[in-house]
């Protein structure tokens, strides 16, 4: 009797400590859950595999405890589950739910990528892919669908009137393919069945769209009781100048900027930020609205520099918001500083693939190739792999160039090459998004010189299995190469659809002119997001 005793005197304080040790892993979320802006009284916030569950009171409000890994699980009757993983950050969880979709999209040859493709990767070779109708899928609802079965290089989005629009991968920006029907040309199939296909031809001349050739044995050229003019894009599917400059965007101005406003000095500004700094460097976005306004208003740089410093030490262990501040040291060129706070952030998320991309890319600023091979080595032999995602394909193209540069100079480095047949290494331009939280959610639109435009959408409506590979994988990025920058106006448009919490959030746009060449030349844009649902303009590229 005295040895059980004893026994279980001595596992009392091992279990004491474990449950301790578990609840200590365990913190609040919080936040409101909304329908159509209005806030949602008794929906369910639940974690996911366990026993742990609340409702939103009459305000909409809920709060529970969970912790880094699990999952939270929103739903109301009648509307569209949502599903969130929670971060080492995730404190605040603002939810909007929609009204359940039951129509099924097509997702045929969808890339775990934003956009679901490697936009600019490098097409697949081929000038005429002729079928033999004898293997196609006789049962397929459409003839899209029955191409996307057999095609691997083509993937299909829908636009806005629901439509499946087919893309040939690395082309995406040209627009999606045109079709030939019987010897007349469609932007968008009509209905054929399948038995009415005599031959299917796929042709891809270089620097054009790539055409799908159908004949029937129908000859619908003659055909006068369909409506064809359903079957070519209107007005509304070409863009229409609908964005805003970003420097236009009407944002909200605390009150403390009112003390700035009759300032011309920037000293005097430095001064009354001085006085006034206790009282409100705790408010939300405090020193990234006085940043915003002294860049706008002063441009003097040594006072952005201190802003950012009190910024620094505010937020000490909060990897997105120190993200936030590198981007301005980096637009600052402020290397020195920037790679500081990228080896915080590497030591707040060591199992992170972006900390490791974004410290390697920092040496490499600071010309410190030796240490950008050091980081790349300790990455895959941390077993680590170059994955076929969106940092998986940032990481390829900066090793192959850097591997290039270096052979060109000779360095005798511990060098890592890698052989990518799929991989432009030249292009006029590459860029490179990148956002500082994974709750962010945003469009981001290409406008051809055609005015025909690419969507890449990253939400969880759209596509949460995306959401939750760059939360598990620890990446918030995207490259997207143009080979060739067409004669005419690009534009490249962002709208904000919103974060969950109530920080903003900040993007930043690295833009490679002459990506490879010996003439590559960098520009880098910090933008901050607030105003959801409004279409920015970001950047205008100019072919030539």
């Amino acid at each position: 009797m005295k040895n059980k005793l004893l026994l279980i005197i001595l596992f009392i304080p091992f279990v004491l400590f474990s449950q301790s040790e578990i609840s200590n892993n365990l913190k609040t979320i919080s936040g409101f859950i909304n329908y159509k802006n209005k806030t949602l009284p008794g929906a369910q916030v639940k974690v996911k595999n366990t026993n742990r569950n609340t409702k939103t009171n009459f305000k909409g409000f809920y709060k529970i405890k969970a912790k880094a890994g699990e999952t939270l699980i929103f739903n109301y009757i009648g509307l569209e589950e949502k599903t969130i993983l929670i971060e080492d950050v995730t404190s605040t969880l603002n939810i909007d739910l929609k009204i359940k979709n039951d129509i099924p999209k097509l997702n045929i040859n969808k890339d775990l990528k934003l956009s679901g493709s490697t936009i600019g990767g490098l097409q697949r070779e081929f000038e005429v892919i002729t079928f033999d109708v004898k293997y196609i899928n006789k049962y397929a609802p459409t003839i899209t669908e029955a191409i996307l079965e057999k095609v691997p290089f083509f993937f299909t989005k829908q636009n806005k009137f629901g439509e499946n629009l087919i893309y040939l991968k690395g082309k995406e920006l040209q627009g999606p393919v045109l079709w030939e029907i019987d010897g007349i040309g469609y932007d968008i199939p009509f209905p054929i069945f399948m038995y009415e296909i005599k031959t299917i031809l796929i042709l891809n001349p270089k620097g054009s769209s790539c055409v799908i050739k159908v004949g029937t044995n129908i000859n619908y050229n003659k055909v006068k009781d369909l409506d064809y003019n359903n079957y070519y894009f209107s007005n509304e599917d070409y863009y229409n100048y609908d964005a805003i400059p970003y420097e236009n965007q009407k944002i909200y101005e605390p009150e403390y900027l009112d003390g700035f406003k009759n300032i011309s000095n920037p000293n005097e500004a430095l001064k009354t930020y001085i006085n006034q700094y206790s009282e409100n460097k705790n408010k939300i976005n405090y020193h990234f609205n006085v940043l915003n306004y002294f860049q706008k208003n002063y441009k003097d740089k040594n006072i952005l520099l201190k802003v950012l410093s009190d910024y620094e030490k505010i937020v000490t262990h909060n990897p997105e918001d120190l993200k936030g501040i590198a981007y301005k040291y980096q637009e600052l060129n402020e290397n020195k500083k920037a790679l500081a706070l990228y080896r915080k952030i590497a030591n707040i998320r060591p199992n992170y693939a972006q900390s490791y991309r974004d410290l390697a890319n920092s040496f490499y600023d600071l010309k410190n190739y030796k240490n950008f091979w050091f980081i790349y080595n300790n990455y895959f032999n941390k077993g680590f792999k170059i994955e076929d995602n969106d940092i998986g394909d940032i990481i390829t193209s900066e090793i192959i160039s850097n591997y290039k540069n270096d052979e060109k100079n000779n360095h005798k480095y511990q060098r890592i090459k890698i052989n990518n047949p799929t991989k432009i290494t030249e292009a006029d331009v590459r860029l490179v998004f990148e956002w500082n939280t994974s709750e962010a959610e945003f469009l981001l639109d290409f406008v051809n010189p055609y005015l025909l435009t690419y969507k890449a959408e990253n939400s969880i409506e759209e596509y949460n299995q995306l959401i939750l590979d760059q939360k598990k994988k620890g990446y918030t990025s995207k490259e997207v190469i143009i080979e060739n920058l067409m004669k005419g106006d690009w534009f490249v448009n962002f709208t904000y659809l919103g974060n969950k919490h109530y920080k903003p959030t900040i993007l930043k746009v690295t833009s490679y002119y002459n990506w490879g060449k010996p003439n590559q030349t960098k520009k880098i844009n910090v933008f901050e997001f607030t105003v959801e649902n409004v279409k920015t303009q970001l950047l205008k590229l100019e072919g030539k």
